[in-house]
């Protein structure tokens, strides 16, 4: 394959796609982040078991689409040549690829395959017009005028938002579908991106930055609004999602961060959407009831209509016994 490389490890380039033995888990595990994001080696991290499980189903696209990737290093390359062509439109990137990379293969596969495994994005809705650059910063506007609004409230977190308010989360790979709010007549479906081992990795990339700044941090913040790590309920609930679910999210992770929505200029018009709906959400069973303490008198109220039903059907009961009883004694 023709194009520039990048001099990554030995010992992780050699390897081809579809080798699977515990050695080779063990380089991937050790080199990819370091490879895929240029970290220097003091900030290279090991890749998590949820990361790796992505990079592995993103490579089906290889074979699907007959890509001439044989190992890592062909994979890696590609990307390598794609980041030194952020300032390239789409048409000229392509052009790009079927000039210098005769014998790679339908290059849209191609540059799909490597968004999605160097930064978690697809590529369908990236104009014709655009640079990739100008694509990314066009997927994450900056908004500096969000409406006043109260602090977001403490009790605002993930599990309160599927327990209480019947959200069902979904968790995602794909960075454009985080804090998305699908509402229907029977479901509410809010997507969250758990990789955060990209959030933090790809931060101290020593590459020349293609997101809008501040964005990767942000978005790591909004993580640690949704599962506090100050909240032990939260971190028992995800540490249990994460057996269930291989999500790539750990709450220790996610230090404290401001609740304040001015502080969120690329998530905030999400977070204040979810917000408000969870509020408008009114508890449906008695469980929800139960754990939902966002509006103490409406559980005042609540708990005094079940303490009155249950003295009626007690002093029901025993009017009925009682009446039984007066029967059998005048029979």
């Amino acid at each position: 394959m023709v194009g520039p490389l990048a001099s990554p490890p030995s010992d992780l380039w050699a390897i081809h796609l579809n080798q699977h033995t515990e050695d080779v888990e063990v380089v991937l595990k050790a080199k990819l982040p370091q490879s895929l994001w240029n970290l220097s080696p003091d900030d290279a991290q090991e890749s998590s078991n949820e990361f790796l499980e992505y990079y592995r189903g993103q490579l089906v696209g290889v074979e699907a689409h007959k890509l001439n990737l044989k190992t890592h290093r062909d994979l890696i390359g590609l990307i390598d040549f794609i980041k030194t062509r952020a300032d390239f439109t789409k048409p000229e990137l392509i052009d790009c690829l079927e000039t210098s990379w005769s014998d790679l293969g339908p290059p849209i596969p191609a540059i799909e395959l490597a968004l999605r495994v160097w930064l978690f994005l697809p590529m369908e809705e990236w104009g014709s017009r655009q640079t990739l650059e100008q694509y990314i910063h066009s997927k994450f506007p900056r908004s500096n005028s969000l409406p006043d609004s109260p602090p977001i409230a403490l009790n605002f977190n993930a599990l309160n938002l599927e327990q209480i308010g019947g959200f069902n989360i979904v968790w995602t790979e794909s960075l454009q579908d985080h804090l998305s709010l699908s509402i229907d007549d029977t479901e509410k479906e809010l997507r969250i991106f758990h990789i955060a081992s990209f959030l933090h990795g790809y931060g101290k990339s020593r590459d020349r930055p293609i997101f809008p700044p501040g964005f990767l941090e942000e978005t790591a913040r909004t993580l640690s609004l949704l599962i506090p790590s100050s909240n032990l309920k939260c971190q028992r609930w995800i540490r249990k999602a994460r057996r269930q679910d291989e999500i790539d999210l750990e709450a220790a992770y996610l230090p404290p961060t401001s609740r304040d929505l001015a502080d969120f200029p690329y998530w905030g018009r999400q977070l204040m959407e979810l917000r408000d709906e969870y509020e408008r959400t009114e508890p449906t069973t008695v469980r929800q009831w139960i754990l939902d303490k966002r509006k103490p008198n409406q559980r005042y109220t609540f708990w005094i209509a079940v303490i009155a039903l249950f003295l009626a059907l007690v002093f029901g009961l025993i009017q009925s016994v009682t009446g039984i009883i007066q029967a059998m004694h005048i029979n």
